[in-house]
């Protein structure tokens, strides 16, 4: 038989004599948030209080399986870290409130189930050693009793920390109830003795590594809910030589400490994307599996390339190119959660970053014009993005992932009809657009335009009016575009819902030409509306153009990339003649 499933208590777990239990450098590091943190408090906290001497001996709390192959050193865990580094981290508070109250008890506490310290040679053996991205952290934060720990510089310490600065504070919570310190010790060791001797799991122990990994993919695959960080890393290095392994896991640990920034499950779907096309983020884990496989891939040249592609998408996230316009521009993506086109953008600076700019414009102009104004399906818009993205990644060639987009666009006169009837915009799209047009009205002045959370979208006849200054087409015209404005958030807080002669007075504040023009109005209606939306729905024709002309070979449209007049766009590149050819 390939693996042991069988009843262990945690106590039986961490206090295993003959072999300790470690997390290998594949798996991920500790994760666990307040909120689960929280949870696992809760439910010991409520079964150890629901306990008495009579019923406590028949009591269990069962908090599911775990997974570990047995090997000649010890255990490997290949599920359950999260509980059981929890556990732990539980145990060491409870240790440290032990000690005042009863050495011995903390003493035992500290030896049996956290780390077991030889009297001769004085070396620890942990009960549970973490992966190397957490290992020296854990040991030093929990589980040996210093008071001279380091300060926790990644997502996952911070986590741990957390998790032991949640633990004190219900501990002190409760032992501040007790009336005397007998009272506080008895609870403390009843906390101890219900979370070793009556918390309890199925426990599937594997003889070889191969067998547990295939249980725990089969365990994902039933809901076990593993990330595909999770399943790649275990994946990568189980089948990667022991010369490679020390590499590959420094090049997993530069990815994961960008983490703060990058959601690295997002990542992996994108790189993926811009390479091999659409792919659903469930099937990603078997898809980069199985190829890896069929042409028997090298697992150092996968990561190596993966960790490439890391440091240019944290570009794109937090962009650092030369050209400031080029970074205001990735920071409009970022602001319109425009998610879609980061694999096309992947692939441009992979492939062709010296046409970045021109890529980068495109690729927004395409966003604009299909998700925002004619609001067209976002899945059929993913599935052409990423078609172009792979075409980009193959093909180098710029202008063809372009005319990709282009020839999926719907036409001028449906996008013409959209414009005039745009309303009802999320806020970071209505800002967006709006802080455009305000742009391209400046025509070239240096003068800053703000950024969301200082810049506001402002409804000039109000969301909200009063009774009597309700209209009747109220639902109408309260959210098309040409009711919108842009405002500083002291400006907006102040006028709130007033009507329109009072609010008038505060727009002449702005600075903002958008915004001056409306204070400039004597009245504002639904006839000012739809002047003001046809003036603006210009400007959005002009900045987000797909200006089409004959070239001089017979049946082939070319697509002027850029045209005078487009805003900060037109200004990233202005000495080429950028233009696509359609296939």
């Amino acid at each position: 038989m390939i693996y042991e499933p069988a009843k262990r208590t945690i106590g039986q777990l961490l206090g295993d004599a003959a072999k300790k239990t470690s997390v290998p450098d594949y798996q991920r590091d500790y994760s666990w948030n307040d909120t689960h943190v929280d949870y696992f408090w809760q439910d010991i906290s409520t079964f150890t209080r629901n306990q008495n001497e009579a019923t406590l001996a028949s009591a269990e709390y069962f908090i599911g399986s775990m997974v570990r192959v047995e090997l000649d050193a010890g255990y490997e865990l290949l599920d359950g870290q999260q509980r059981l580094a929890t556990t732990v981290i539980l145990l060491s508070a409870i240790r440290d409130n032990l000690r005042p109250l009863n050495s011995r008890a903390a003493d035992r506490t500290q030896d049996r189930w956290i780390a077991e310290e030889a009297d001769r040679t004085g070396v620890k053996r942990y009960s549970l050693q973490l992966s190397t991205y957490d290992r020296d952290y854990f040991r030093r934060r929990i589980q040996d009793e210093s008071k001279d720990f380091p300060e926790p510089n990644t997502k996952s310490q911070r986590l741990i920390d957390a998790a032991r600065r949640k633990f004190d504070s219900e501990l002190r919570a409760e032992l501040d109830k007790k009336v005397d310190q007998g009272e506080r010790e008895r609870w403390l060791l009843l906390l101890r003795d219900v979370i070793l001797d009556h918390v309890s799991t199925v426990t599937v122990t594997c003889s070889s590594e191969q067998d547990a990994a295939s249980i725990f993919e089969t365990l994902n695959d039933r809901g076990l809910g593993l990330s595909t960080v999770d399943l790649l890393r275990n994946f990568v290095l189980r089948r990667a030589g022991d010369p490679e392994r020390e590499e590959i896991v420094h090049l997993w640990g530069d990815i994961l400490e960008q983490s703060k920034y990058v959601d690295v499950d997002e990542f992996l779907r994108h790189y993926w994307t811009s390479r091999h096309g659409d792919i659903k983020s469930q099937r990603l884990y078997r898809v980069i599996r199985q190829h890896l496989e069929a042409v028997n891939g090298s697992s150092l040249d996968f990561m190596r390339d993966l960790a490439a592609s890391h440091a240019s998408y944290v570009r794109l996230l937090r962009p650092d190119f030369e050209d400031s316009r080029v970074n205001d521009a990735l920071h409009d993506v970022a602001d319109l959660k425009a998610k879609m086109l980061y694999p096309l953008l992947l692939s441009g600076l992979s492939r062709a970053e010296s046409e970045f700019a021109a890529l980068l414009h495109g690729a927004t102009t395409y966003y604009v014009r299909e998700g925002i104004v004619a609001k067209q399906n976002g899945s059929r818009m993913e599935k052409l993005v990423f078609a172009a993205a792979e075409r980009l990644y193959r093909k180098g060639e710029v202008t063809r992932a372009l005319a990709q987009l282009h020839g999926g666009s719907v036409t001028e006169s449906v996008f013409n009809a959209a414009v005039q009837d745009l309303k009802s915009l999320d806020t970071a799209s209505a800002r967006y657009l709006l802080r455009e047009i305000e742009i391209s009205l400046r025509n070239g002045e240096e003068t800053d335009v703000a950024r969301q959370p200082r810049i506001h979208v402002e409804h000039i006849y109000p969301q909200k009016p009063k009774t009597d200054e309700r209209w009747n087409n109220h639902s109408e015209y309260v959210g098309k575009l040409g009711n919108l404005t842009i405002l500083s958030r002291r400006i907006n807080t102040s006028i709130k819902n007033s009507n329109f002669s009072i609010k008038r007075v505060e727009l002449a504040k702005s600075e903002l030409f958008i915004t001056q023009r409306v204070a400039q109005e004597t009245e504002w209606n639904p006839e000012r509306i739809n002047l003001r939306q046809a003036e603006l729905g210009k400007e959005i024709e002009k900045i987000w153009a797909w200006l089409q002309s004959i070239s001089g070979v017979t049946g082939v449209k070319k697509i002027p990339i850029f045209q005078p007049m487009m805003g900060k766009f037109e200004r990233i590149q202005t000495n080429t003649a950028h233009s696509i050819t359609l296939p």
